[in-house]
């Protein structure tokens, strides 16, 4: 009897340390989340990234969203690793001293329509007014960049008018006080600028000029290569929360103004002056066939640019930009 209550010990214990390392190896392939860090500057425009996380419209991905407010700054954090992708747009990517750039486009988030212009005293009506007059403006932002392609497209420079490069805030100032004849500014400081000063009015802002003021999702080289799987469930994260937005506004816009310390009502106000990006937007954007396609939008960017002096090394558009992502998801 005791030598079979010895076989039965033996028995049990076997099965008790077979179940658990069986225990164990299943444990072990319970799969992990990827981990993706997405880098911007305090921008409201990016609002459906919050959304998209507070949602848990990126599938399987643990994404971290992290406020940077300086482009050398994000440059730095994509280059070294801390961050997986970033928020950019065309002129300030591409805007260079003469170093390579990290980075590659793989989709459309949004676009400036209205939020930045140049303001402009009683008596000039259009850019070509400008020439010979005093402007207010923050080099290396939206619309600093869209006076430089403004004057481009009338056949003027820089240099037939007077610049005056101060910050934003301050070029609003001036233009009220009077100390400049216009400036170039984004909300809310185009229409404090409008309201600040009797007499002046926008004389062109970017909702007459369509697609030039986009922002794109740049992701990193290794990921792009290596997962584009994770840059498809961003997008479609994205996407989803534009589809939320559509049929929850109320829930919808107040979570995404929560995310920027606005008011449900100020988070709407804001996006009368931008465009979301859809997937059907990014399919017709992304396509070669549109004479307005992303990759011409990046070259024409580029020339405007150099210039003027502030891109010192050109990119191909094809070097920066894959349509990989938005292909996938046209299918």
């Amino acid at each position: 009897m005791t030598q079979q209550i010895k076989k039965l010990s033996v028995l049990v214990i076997t099965v008790v340390l077979l179940l658990g390392s069986t225990s164990c190896e299943w444990g072990s392939k319970t799969p992990q989340k990827q981990k993706v860090t997405i880098g911007m500057i305090t921008f409201p425009g990016y609002a459906p990234l919050y959304l998209a996380k507070e949602k848990g419209f990126f599938d399987d991905l643990d994404v971290e969203l992290v406020r940077i407010e300086a482009i050398g700054d994000l440059r730095a954090a994509l280059s070294s690793g801390k961050i997986d992708m970033y928020a950019s747009t065309y002129d300030i990517f591409q805007a260079n001293q003469g170093n390579d750039v990290p980075g590659i486009g793989f989709m459309l988030i949004d676009e400036s329509h209205g939020a930045d212009g140049i303001v402009a005293a009683a008596g000039i009506n259009s850019i070509s007014d400008l020439k010979g007059k005093k402007l207010a403006g923050e080099p290396g932002v939206p619309p600093y960049f869209l006076l430089q392609y403004l004057l481009n497209k009338n056949n003027l420079s820089m240099s037939d008018i007077s610049i005056k490069d101060i910050a934003t805030q301050d070029a609003g100032a001036a233009f009220i006080s009077g100390g400049a004849d216009a400036a170039a500014l984004y909300e809310p400081f185009l229409s404090n600028a409008v309201n600040g000063r009797k007499g002046s009015k926008v004389i062109i802002s970017s909702a007459q000029e369509p697609n030039i003021l986009a922002d794109l999702l740049f992701a990193s080289e290794r990921l792009t290569k290596e997962k584009p799987e994770v840059l498809r469930k961003v997008a479609e994260g994205w996407f989803r929360a534009l589809d939320y937005t559509k049929n929850n506004p109320d829930d919808a816009y107040a979570l995404m103004g929560k995310a920027f310390n606005v008011s449900k009502q100020e988070m709407i106000d804001f996006k009368s002056a931008i465009t979301w990006y859809t997937k059907e937007d990014n399919i017709s954007m992304f396509n070669r066939g549109n004479p307005t396609n992303v990759y011409q939008i990046f070259q024409l960017v580029g020339d405007v640019l150099e210039k003027n002096g502030s891109a010192k090394l050109r990119f191909k558009p094809e070097d920066k930009i894959t349509n990989a992502v938005v292909d996938q998801l046209a299918k």
